[in-house]
């Protein structure tokens, strides 16, 4: 790759930027066939899914269950491919990790993160895994770590000694109740080990209480909220009844 340095006003930020911006188009020049090359592969990919989700809308509208749920696994491997793949592509056509990328992706994916009268809310855009299929959590955990690493360093997060932990198992209503999970099969030390390291001195049970409630929403997501123990009876009081049956 060459690159030519304007030095008559030396190394300023300004002439920095025309350096890389130079490099950055030389790298698109010099590659053109290649790139071309991924960027089809990856409309391949997504042919691939979009047939995987008509595949599962003509197997409506009895489905036969297994087929279904195969059905609907392929699908999401694919997606879980194509992901990986434009991810891969945009850190090798940057050099590395764009800034900010997490944050922006923390976003896309819905996780949230507030306080609201000393009460931390971390909102997670999927249900708690089982503990023997902790696999599919882990793409939301570098995004995690980032948005509470922020959230620490341009607002006020609370830190929490003795404290009550209150994870709410938000299911899609149109899933059947038989696919809610009993609270012990539940993977959850993974998360809770992120969010105490920004704002706990520790998720022992010797400092922590941990309060737990299913109910039926829209979508599916877990809802994770720190607050000290004084606290937890007017939050209770704030919110509706768990449905153990849906209306």
């Amino acid at each position: 790759m060459r690159i030519i340095r304007l030095s008559v006003f030396g190394e300023s930020n300004l002439l920095r930027n025309v350096y890389v911006t130079y490099a950055y188009n030389r790298r698109f020049l010099l590659n053109t066939d290649t790139l071309l090359t991924r960027i089809r592969l990856e409309q391949r990919s997504l042919i691939d899914i979009n047939k995987k989700l008509y595949e599962l809308e003509r197997l409506l509208p009895a489905p036969a269950p297994e087929q279904f749920i195969e059905t609907a696994k392929s699908a999401a491997l694919l997606s879980e491919h194509s992901t990986a793949q434009l991810r891969n592509f945009l850190f090798t056509l940057c050099g590395g990790m764009p800034q900010n990328y997490y944050l922006q992706a923390a976003k896309m994916q819905g996780i949230c993160v507030s306080v609201k009268d000393g009460i931390l809310s971390v909102r997670l855009p999927a249900l708690l895994p089982k503990k023997t299929r902790t696999e599919g959590f882990k793409f939301l955990q570098s995004a995690l770590h980032t948005v509470l690493k922020q959230y620490a360093e341009q607002q006020n997060l609370p830190h929490f000694r003795e404290c009550t932990i209150c994870i709410e198992h938000i299911y899609d209503r149109c899933l059947p109740l038989k696919a809610v999970r009993d609270y012990d099969n539940l993977e959850m030390k993974e998360i809770l080990d992120i969010i105490a390291l920004y704002c706990m001195t520790d998720d022992t049970g010797a400092l922590c209480d941990q309060f737990q409630t299913t109910r039926f929403a829209d979508s599916s997501c877990t809802i994770i909220s720190i607050m000290q123990k004084e606290k937890f009876s007017a939050w209770l009081d704030m919110k509706k009844p768990a449905k153990s049956v849906k209306n």
